[in-house]
């Protein structure tokens, strides 16, 4: 049953990305980026409703939304997008593998939403692209980040690259760590099916410039892995 629904859910989430596609050009046209957001986030909530996946979200009643903040969460699998993009309540956007911006209509989508490409390989390019990143924030644009950079092949949290901590030093944005509970179970990089059922989202106490300065990137990064994996093993 689930490779039917996975078949169903796949073929309706391409016409709702078409559709997603549309009110991104139409919005830029417009010159306003928030213009259809609320409608975006209503597209990624239906393209997880139609692949059989329902969201718990707890932990959003302590989020400021008039807060620029990095929301730091882990990385399951290609769906992460969807769900972390419709159920944070912020404007966002995210710094996304250079590599997702050529892939057949979802690179054009996360090109005009003005996604920020980052590269693993070229460490120069990876600079530049945490500059504008820099930018974004500090121009009062939300970015979801994945610190491990690649999807977790057990379910277990990875290794945390550095970028979005020297992001964070440099830009001294509020930390909002965010945890995806369930969702491996739910769909995995092992298989190209999706397994119906509920999922969990979880955001973490913000974490304020102030308790992370004088810290290094390393303290930083090892301090929010650390409540991270609680928060991903349901211990907090």
């Amino acid at each position: 049953m689930f490779r039917l629904t996975t078949v169903v859910g796949y073929a309706m989430g391409i016409g709702l990305l078409a559709a997603a596609l549309l009110l991104i050009l139409l919005q830029n046209l417009m010159g306003n980026q928030k213009s259809f957001d609320p409608l975006l986030k209503g597209i990624c909530r239906l393209i997880l409703l139609f692949l059989g996946i329902t969201v718990k979200v707890s932990g959003a009643r302590h989020l400021d939304r008039t807060k620029t903040c990095l929301f730091l969460a882990n990385h399951v699998n290609i769906l992460d997008g969807f769900v972390l993009y419709g159920y944070i309540p912020h404007h966002v956007r995210s710094v996304e593998l250079i590599d997702h911006f050529s892939w057949p209509l979802w690179g054009l989508i996360t090109k005009h939403l003005g996604n920020i490409p980052i590269s693993h390989r070229n460490t120069e390019q990876a600079r530049r692209s945490l500059a504008r990143a820099a930018k974004s924030v500090a121009e009062g644009t939300s970015l979801i980040l994945l610190p491990e950079g690649h999807r977790t092949r057990d379910g277990n949290l990875g290794h945390f690259m550095s970028g979005p901590f020297r992001l964070a030093l440099q830009t001294g944005a509020e930390l909002i760590p965010v945890a995806m509970r369930g969702a491996y179970e739910r769909k995995n990089v092992h298989s190209p099916f999706v397994h119906p059922g509920r999922m969990e989202l979880v955001f973490g106490r913000s974490i304020f410039a102030g308790s992370y300065a004088g810290k290094n990137y390393r303290q930083l990064r090892a301090s929010v892995r650390e409540i991270l994996s609680r928060m991903v093993s349901g211990q907090s």
